[in-house]
């Protein structure tokens, strides 16, 4: 299970775990696109009709379900999240440094 605190490495390691499926890497990333889609629903509430515990609850659960199957998707290429975010991380902090001051 889950908790606060946890690494994206070891939530990485926990989606494995529970849900692997190499075998159906199309499905799993037309779910992620699925899940981003409803996560845009949540964002385009908020918008119209301004926060309210109820949405953020929400775009916090769709949050989460989008973060799911990316690591679902890094799991089936065998792909280290946490070297994703830092070596991209590098190359956008050299590519937009005008924009991070």
């Amino acid at each position: 299970m889950l908790q606060k605190g946890m690494t994206l490495k070891e939530v990485q390691d926990h989606i494995l775990k529970v849900d692997h499926h190499p075998e159906l890497k199309l499905e799993v990333m037309l779910k992620l696109v699925e899940e981003v889609g409803e996560l845009a629903v949540e964002v385009r509430k908020e918008s119209i009709n301004g926060p309210s515990d109820t949405l953020l609850t929400n775009m916090k659960h769709e949050l989460y379900d989008v973060l799911h199957f990316v690591a679902h998707i890094a799991n089936i290429y065998n792909i280290n999240l946490e070297d994703a975010v830092i070596e991209k991380d590098a190359i956008n902090a050299i590519r937009y440094k005008e924009k991070r001051r």
